[in-house]
């Protein structure tokens, strides 16, 4: 598949109102109350929209570098808070949150479920108003990442964001074949970004970097996830608004009229 070429400082355009904000609450088939965040920017029609899972010992607040760019350009976010962070703390009517031990936490709030919670997710944005059910996307951060990309085999994606994929103890047996095969079954263009000298994140994104339409972009030092969010959101909200442009091109700034005779 083709992977359209990056346009980096494309330009951010402006919109004088303020995009639409919606509280969602979802509940997942093992309990747990899922919080977030629908962004809808006010341009007319159905917008493209972008499933947001972050990192461990982070919330959905941790997209706002990426959400203000993305709306900025006319496309939707649902920013979702990851079971046991944030907001979405609550399962079966109890209180369940993460601890500072990673593996600890994946293990009794489940990690290797995050993947079907963005699925859940996905499928509930589609079904919503000014939404263009065609045009979603997925972008996650660290744990976020990792699970983002095996969930686009089921949500179908055009696009994926993977900034510093990593977590692989917390997704079971293999989990690099997994995420192989996941992202081979997608058939979706995917970004993956990491630090070169971040170990399991540029292993993952190395791994994947000669499958098809698959771009990798390595920066130096050994900044991970969200630390790289302020210096690469303009380049992920970029590729995202320029991949939505090339396939749907409803959403490029309009030409304008030429003279004629």
């Amino acid at each position: 598949m083709r992977i359209v070429s990056l346009v980096f400082g494309l330009p951010v355009l402006l919109s004088a109102a303020q995009p639409m904000l919606r509280d969602v609450s979802l509940k997942t088939p093992d309990g747990f109350v899922l919080r977030g965040t629908l962004s809808v920017p006010a341009q007319a029609g159905p917008r493209p929209v972008v499933v947001l899972a972050h990192q461990f010992k982070a919330d959905r607040t941790g997209w706002k570098p990426l959400t203000d760019l993305l709306a900025a350009q006319g496309i939707a976010t649902l920013a979702m808070d990851l079971r046991g962070h944030g907001q979405s703390t609550l399962k079966d009517g109890k209180t369940l949150e993460i601890t500072d031990d990673f593996m600890g936490s994946a293990s009794t709030i489940g990690f290797d479920r995050i993947q079907d919670d963005i699925v859940q997710a996905a499928a509930w944005v589609r079904k919503q108003p000014r939404i263009d059910p065609r045009r979603v996307a997925l972008a996650g951060s660290s744990v976020g990442a990792f699970a983002a990309l095996l969930a686009a085999r089921k949500v179908h994606p055009l696009a994926v964001v993977a900034l510093s994929p990593a977590g692989n103890g917390a997704f079971g047996d293999n989990p690099k074949n997994r995420l192989v095969r996941a992202v081979e079954s997608a058939h979706a263009a995917v970004m993956v970004m990491a630090s070169g000298d971040d170990r399991e994140a540029a292993a993952n994104a190395t791994l994947l970097k000669d499958e098809p339409g698959i771009y990798v972009r390595l920066v130096p030092g050994q900044a991970h996830g969200f630390a790289l969010l302020p210096g690469e959101a303009a380049t992920m909200a970029g590729w995202l608004a320029e991949y939505f442009t090339y396939h749907y091109p409803a959403l490029a700034p309009a030409k304008p009229a030429t003279g004629g005779a």
